[in-house]
């Protein structure tokens, strides 16, 4: 064997074993818990964040806290976002809105400032940053005529109906959080965490908005009337409708955003084999 891979491969197995002794020697502990605040978003419909907005959000929760300074955390969290083009007047002219309902398994990366919970004299409070990735599952809609209507079916954005269209987009997706809170020991055996995250997301269609007006007569031929209408609802006002075959419908540059943030209430487990290190 090569000596020089011989000596990394003894170099990481050493770097292993100092790291998995400083795990231990602290003790991993675990967190149950839930999670009650709100959620919210931005993208096409909103390009600033409106509070009015904002729907209650509620998960559950699972932290392995690994070290005083980091933490792995495993969620399913369920949220609402929706948004209106007459939130804003730029953008009331287009008159398009939607609403829709996230729910989400994430798992989160947390890095505390202060040694924190674990270990000799740590700190009942610290604020920490998190990271990680979150697989989610969306379902834009809206309201016409006093019905709540799918929109993804309808190809608003003529998703498939001629060549160089774009394509039908998914309704599972990708998403990072990015996220900062407080974390507070409250008891020997409950904490609680304080904190917010926006999630950008891989696809820019959690509003149905993105790119250009489609041909109306081939959404008509290919998804019905309703389609047509919902494709373009500036005129449900004035009467005139701006919606012309390649206009741009959308900020197809931009992926859309979204957000929770709240509190969550968890119960230690400590680690049985390290009762005085916690």
């Amino acid at each position: 064997m090569n000596l020089g891979v011989l000596h990394i491969r003894k170099s990481l197995i050493f770097l292993s074993l100092i790291l998995s002794g400083c795990l231990s020697s602290y003790g991993q502990t675990y967190e149950v818990g839930i999670f009650l605040g709100g959620s919210n978003y931005q993208g096409d419909l909103a390009p600033d964040l409106v509070l009015g907005e904002t729907h209650g959000a509620f998960g559950v929760q699972f932290r392995q806290n690994l070290s005083p300074y980091f933490a792995f955390n495993y969620s399913i969290n369920y949220g609402k976002i929706s948004g209106d083009d007459n939130n804003f007047s730029y953008l009331a002219q287009r008159n398009l809105n939607f609403h829709s309902s996230i729910v989400e398994g994430s798992f989160q990366v947390e890095f505390n400032f202060f040694k924190y919970a674990i270990g000799l004299k740590p700190k009942k409070f610290s604020p920490y940053l998190f990271t990680g990735l979150s697989v989610f599952t969306f379902d834009p809609r809206t309201t016409y005529n006093g019905n709540d209507v799918a929109l993804r079916p309808l190809h608003t954005e003529g998703q498939g109906t001629y060549d160089g269209a774009p394509g039908l987009y998914p309704k599972n997706n990708f998403a990072i959080p990015i996220g900062a809170g407080f974390k507070i020991k409250l008891s020997r055996y409950f904490q609680m965490t304080i904190h917010g995250s926006y999630r950008t997301t891989f696809t820019d269609y959690l509003d149905d908005v993105s790119g250009t007006y489609a041909d109306k007569e081939a959404l008509s031929q290919q998804f019905g009337d309703l389609s047509v209408a919902l494709s373009d609802r500036s005129g449900e006002k004035t009467g005139k409708y701006i919606g012309t075959k390649g206009r741009m419908r959308g900020n197809p540059q931009n992926n859309d955003w979204y957000i929770f943030a709240g509190f969550g209430i968890t119960y230690i487990i400590k680690d049985p084999d390290c009762p005085r290190r916690y």
